[in-house]
């Protein structure tokens, strides 16, 4: 008995970054950009995929605002215990595991 495919999905995240000086981007023209861009990846993405192999596209606009973050981002660690969790600075060395 043949099995069903395992499912499959491509996320692909597109971040406008509006903050320039003296911007009046308001909602209209992110919707308009954010139409604009969603139909453009899926246009391409049927020129690349093989024939009916999408099943389903679902889209999210997010228009929202972000302020500088006062603290460094954190990065849990598996191999840590859960309540530990490890400062990454910019300048720090990441060294590879191989």
């Amino acid at each position: 008995m043949a099995k069903e495919p395992t499912p499959r999905h491509l996320t692909i995240t597109i971040d406008f970054d509006l903050q320039t000086e003296g911007s009046k981007v308001q909602y209209q023209r992110a919707r308009a950009a954010y139409e604009a861009a969603v139909e453009a990846a899926i246009r391409e993405a049927r020129k690349v995929l093989p024939p009916d192999s999408i099943k389903e596209i679902t889209t999210e606009i997010d228009w929202s605002y972000r302020w500088t973050r006062e603290r460094d981002v954190q990065f849990r660690r598996p191999d840590l215990v859960d309540d530990k969790i490890e400062d990454i600075e910019d300048d720090d060395e990441i060294e590879d595991e191989d």
